[in-house]
């Protein structure tokens, strides 16, 4: 079969490798589309300490083509879709319900969507593997793991009061994802550094925008009446971007770190105003099964509003092409078709 394997930062070659046979509990399912995303993008620039190099992509829909012995929820030709790991319930993190903190999550995962097939542990088909709606598209399908990520960021916020002012930073597909969650929450605003994607966000998701320009901190402050923002979301993984946002942060404020980073990345923070205005800093990270079943209702709800992040749709053997347009700015995600 055909597979896109990432060699190096880089390098993508598209090559024959065998065909992958399911183990016990496993399914191998033909795969209709992957999706782009950020991670990838990531990884392909710099490598990714999660990812590696070999097999690549996480983020799938396809057809069930081989089912291994014991599996009994699924069977050849059956639509489906779903995500790229599954907690194992028994770790330390687990016991104690944090399950997107798994110590055994690269151990159940799901890599090697850029092909014609791909095998998907059992842990992922127990927990994690679901019959695709017939109203959701293959095309569309694959966004159920960063949507998962997303309403997993929400939830690490807490409780969203009525009337707070909330701030997205970036214009990629993840900030516009806590756009459309957030936008009836709130009073909502986008900052990002490009004009073109701000009007096309303001436009398609009908949020308020801020360019990340000359004057932005006053201009942030000045639309929050002098108060500053009381959530504010960092969908780039730029430091100086989170600097300039936590400038805007309001006293009482949260400030959720969503976007990876390398690491030994490190952040230059007010530590009087942090204690004096109990302003609280939140990180997040990964799903948990609760956030993927929550995913999918929202993924049913908003399917075709969110077909828009699919700003390309490429086939396999141009899979370079797929991470130069998001390099260069040009694309959000782009439909992989093996």
């Amino acid at each position: 079969m055909r597979a896109a394997i990432l060699r190096e930062p880089g390098r993508i070659l598209v090559e024959d490798i065998p065909e992958p046979a399911p183990d016990e509990g496993e399914v191998v399912i033909r795969v209709k589309y992957a999706l782009t995303d950020g991670t990838d993008l990531k990884a392909y620039l710099r490598g990714h300490h999660l990812i590696g190099y070999g097999p690549f992509g996480h983020e799938y829909s396809g057809i069930v083509a081989k089912v291994g012995k014991g599996v009994r929820k699924f069977k050849e030709g059956d639509a489906v879709m779903g995500v790229n790991t599954a907690p194992c319930m028994k770790c330390h993190f687990c016991r104690r319900e944090m399950y997107s903190l798994c110590e055994n999550l690269t151990k159940n995962m799901v890599l090697g969507t850029y092909a014609e097939y791909v095998r998907i542990p059992a842990r992922v088909v127990e927990v994690n593997l679901f019959h695709k709606p017939e109203d959701i598209s293959f095309r569309v399908a694959p966004m159920l793991e960063p949507l998962a990520c997303v309403v997993r960021g929400v939830e690490n916020l807490g409780e969203i009061r009525p009337g707070r002012r909330i701030m997205i930073v970036g214009t990629g597909s993840v900030a516009i994802m806590f756009a459309v969650l957030l936008k009836d929450r709130g009073d909502v605003f986008v900052a990002g550094r490009r004009i073109e994607a701000l009007n096309r966000i303001r436009e398609l998701v009908q949020v308020k925008t801020l360019l990340m320009g000359e004057g932005f901190t006053q201009k942030a402050m000045d639309l929050s009446g002098g108060y500053g923002f009381d959530i504010i979301i960092d969908a780039t993984g730029s430091p100086r971007a989170m600097e300039r946002a936590l400038g805007i942060l309001s006293k009482g404020g949260k400030f959720l770190v969503f976007s990876g980073v390398e690491r030994g990345t490190t952040l230059s923070i007010d530590i009087h105003s942090l204690h004096y205005g109990e302003m609280s800093i939140v990180g997040s990270f990964h799903h948990t099964p609760d956030t993927v079943r929550r995913a999918i209702d929202i993924l049913r709800k908003n399917h075709e509003k969110l077909d828009f992040l699919i700003t390309h749709e490429l086939p396999l053997e141009r899979i370079e092409e797929a991470f130069r347009l998001m390099m260069e700015k040009k694309a959000l995600k782009v439909a992989i078709r093996p």
